[in-house]
């Protein structure tokens, strides 16, 4: 009996012992460079001093003092330099590289700013898994880099020795995306590749791409549409719109080009009175528009670069063509041109000749991707503020170098999405988002403030950091209770 006891309390203390460990948070990171000093309160009540190197858990609360800067890394690559007398709280954080569909990172700014340059979370998976809570408002990530202020009272005034910061020279987006269904991209000029989603700017130059079994709606400036089917290749080649109070310019022009796949098309206000402003490529082929919709496809050798990128009346699709469901087009080449009404087709013949088809496939007219117009878009509110804001309630900076509390958001590169109550606001590159209680709103500049973090070098690393740690406190920090 006395041996049963003995085991049993053996049992009881080893349980006793497990259970903490069994119940601890996740790892959600360390500690990189730090200037000054950074405590953690954590969830088992327990304070931290931290260091380079120390442990960042899920459910941390993270505050720095007077004067001090630290670098957080992320496990998915996620890289957060938090300022001084702030205060950021880990809410939530799971990231496993091998189950991107749990991934999930949700962070509270309580007091202060960071930057952040966002990690795996929220660019592969769920879109969604990453979040930034600040008042009442939520920032949604789409793979960005990013600075967020939370002002209040005296924390945001202005540096007299801060230089206004510099936005980077960002062209008026051409388009927004309005609908994805799977994986959609785009490429720059330089080669740049971004992945794209709701909300994500366009802009004339780039090349758009779907993966196999992804669709997506593009809505462009002048109100045209675009419906990209899977594994579409459409280059934005042209885009100049800039038209207000209805007055026509003489210099608005787009040029799209379909490199592979298919598209749906709904032309919008540029060349309705010019038709010649408006042109659609088609490998040899120009379709010419007169306020219209249509599809058109560029398959096999037309998508390949072959040397004949027509195709046959038996073989419609395996070519050149379009199919028109409102208005007329014309389908031309250098040498003939064959218009199309509602209803009909036409292709690009092997001697590169447009021809009507007269057996349209019926995989042509019951189209399954959905047409673009069929998807609703309030160009208000994606593109005339672009450039300038919509005016609040109350001024967002008060005379005196005093900001108006609220949250800050600057996007450096990418894109957020702000958001507060029911209302959302896409903030893109070289723009600042703000939102209170009230209202939420794009500035028309970047406030000074954002300009006094003269520690932050370009990337949001601590310029001059070294690994010396606070309070004498080795690499792995010490725990107060």
């Amino acid at each position: 009996m006395g041996k049963l006891t003995s085991s049993l309390i053996s049992i009881a203390a080893l349980t006793l012992l497990l259970a903490p460990l069994a119940s601890a948070a996740e790892v959600a990171g360390k500690i990189g460079y730090m200037s000054g000093s950074l405590i953690a309160k954590r969830a088992d009540g327990t304070v931290k001093i931290m260091g380079p190197k120390s442990e960042v858990l899920a459910g941390d609360d993270l505050e720095t003092s007077k004067d001090s800067y630290a670098q957080v890394l992320m496990n998915d690559g996620a890289q957060m330099t938090i300022r001084p007398n702030s205060n950021l709280k880990i809410e939530a954080y799971k990231f496993n590289k091998d189950a991107p569909q749990n991934d999930n990172a949700v962070f509270r700014l309580l007091r202060g700013g960071f930057r952040t340059v966002s990690g795996l979370i929220g660019k592969r998976g769920n879109s969604d898994a990453y979040k930034l809570k600040a008042m009442t408002a939520t920032i949604g990530i789409r793979g960005t880099d990013f600075t967020t202020r939370l002002c209040a009272n005296q924390d945001c005034e202005e540096d007299p020795s801060a230089a206004p910061p510099q936005p980077p020279v960002v062209p008026q987006a051409a388009g927004r995306v309005m609908l994805v269904q799977g994986e959609l991209t785009g490429k720059d000029a330089a080669g740049k590749v971004r992945n794209l989603v709701v909300g994500s700017a366009v802009y004339e130059g780039e090349v758009l791409s779907t993966a196999k079994g992804s669709y997506a709606v593009v809505a462009f400036r002048d109100e045209g549409r675009v419906t990209l089917q899977e594994e579409t290749v459409f280059h934005v080649e042209t885009f100049q719109y800039n038209r207000q109070q209805g007055q026509q310019n003489n210099q608005e022009n787009a040029v799209f080009r379909l490199l592979k796949g298919g598209v749906r098309v709904v032309t919008g206000l540029i060349g309705r009175v010019n038709h010649d402003n408006y042109r659609f490529k088609l490998t040899t082929a120009t379709i010419g528009v007169r306020g219209t919709g249509f599809d058109a496809w560029c398959n096999a050798e037309c998508a390949t670069g072959g040397a004949n990128p027509g195709t046959t009346q038996t073989e419609p699709l395996k070519g050149a063509g379009v199919y028109v469901w409102a208005g007329q087009v014309a389908l031309s080449t250098t040498t003939a041109s064959q218009l199309v009404g509602v209803g009909q087709a036409a292709i690009l013949g092997r001697d590169l000749k447009p021809v009507p088809v007269t057996t349209i496939p019926s995989g042509v007219i019951q189209n399954k991707t959905p047409r673009p117009d069929a998807v609703k878009v309030d160009l208000l509110k994606e593109f005339e503020n672009d450039n300038k804001s919509t005016p609040p309630a109350t001024p967002p900076a008060k005379s005196g170098g005093k900001a108006e509390p609220g949250v800050y958001v600057t996007v450096h590169d990418g894109q957020v999405i702000l958001a507060q109550s029911n209302q959302t606001l896409n903030v893109g590159k070289g723009q600042t988002g703000f939102a209170n209680d009230k209202f939420i709103t794009r500035l028309p500049t970047i406030p000074k403030f954002f300009g006094g973090d003269k520690q932050f070098d370009s990337k949001g690393v601590i310029a001059g950091a070294s690994n010396k740690t606070a309070f004498g406190a080795t690499q792995n920090g010490c725990v107060v209770k």
